[in-house]
């Protein structure tokens, strides 16, 4: 088997047949394509499971009680489960050009690389919004500059050795973001990859995304900070200090701007804070300490991130 396509599915029965027909029209035909429910209570299942009958490669799994809900664990699922060569991850309500495997599987053996990286674009709405996102023309593949985001691409842009892809996994902790943290994770084991300059990947634009239903100031916020702090600790062993550092500002910006964020392992966080900026550090109590007396500390925090 080539090519591992991991799709994780929920309350997708109006939409998933579209995706699963444009996998089955791929030019490239050595696939499987592992779709991995989450607990739906509409007719995905049944609507997966016809597609098996007829198509062998279709490999239907649901996610046990045990595992924690969400499309980290599907995805994770889906790395146990896979036996291609490569990995590549998809969405249960996005389309595949007939292109899609074979510009990356073609890519990733001409140019021996670990990885390559394709575009998306919108097919349901007009915008250039995505084209932020590749700046490899101005920024080489490299840890800081995927971390601090002067690159980017999408969860369903990549195509990756299975035996990287499976070497890390997604964090279930984390509901938003969790694209983020496994890119993160994947450009410190190598920046061997490429970027192949074309649209293979076609993006369902919703107004209900995840994002979206983070509905208060303080949810939005804290969801963030988790990102960055589990991504921080996940990297903790192997990035470099100025990488971990994007990470901390992104942070202390983020207790200053919500007042009341709910920090995980507040301790552990104290303690990275002061291992990050040593006796700068006490900065960082003064300012938790000036916001909840004064609801100021602006200039704390200046002190602290510059």
């Amino acid at each position: 088997m080539k090519v591992s396509v991991i799709i994780p599915v929920f309350n997708r029965a109006q939409l998933i047949a579209e995706t699963l027909d444009s996998v089955i029209k791929q030019r490239f035909v050595d696939w499987e394509c592992i779709v991995v429910d989450d607990g739906s209570s509409d007719p995905t299942v049944a609507v997966v499971s016809a597609y098996a009958e007829t198509d062998a490669r279709i490999k239907l799994f649901v996610r046990p009680d045990a595992r924690l809900k969400g499309a980290n664990a599907c995805r994770n699922i889906g790395l146990e489960e896979a036996v291609g060569e490569y990995i590549v991850f998809f969405d249960s309500d996005d389309l595949m050009t007939v292109d899609h495997l074979s510009t990356k599987v073609e890519a990733i053996e001409r140019c021996q690389c670990d990885y390559v990286i394709t575009r998306t674009d919108y097919f349901n709405l007009a915008t250039d919004r995505l084209n932020a996102y590749y700046r490899f023309d101005e920024f080489p593949i490299t840890p800081y500059n995927y971390v601090a985001q002067h690159i980017n691409w999408l969860t369903y842009d990549i195509c990756v050795k299975a035996s990287l892809a499976t070497s890390i996994c997604f964090n279930e902790q984390l509901q938003s973001g969790q694209e983020y943290n496994y890119f993160s994770k994947l450009v410190h084991l190598s920046c061997n990859a490429r970027f192949i300059d074309k649209v293979v990947t076609l993006r369902r634009h919703h107004e209900d995304s995840i994002r979206s239903k983070l509905k208060t100031d303080r949810a939005l916020s804290t969801s963030f900070f988790r990102v960055n702090w589990y991504t921080y600790m996940d990297l903790l062993p192997v990035a470099e200090p100025k990488t971990l550092r994007v990470f901390m500002v992104r942070c202390m910006r983020l207790v200053y701007s919500s007042r009341s964020i709910l920090i995980p392992e507040r301790l552990a966080f104290v303690r990275e804070v002061f291992k990050v900026y040593g006796l700068k550090g006490f900065y960082f109590v003064l300012m938790v300490f000036s916001l909840k007396l004064f609801n100021k500390g602006y200039w704390f925090l200046q002190q602290l991130t510059k």
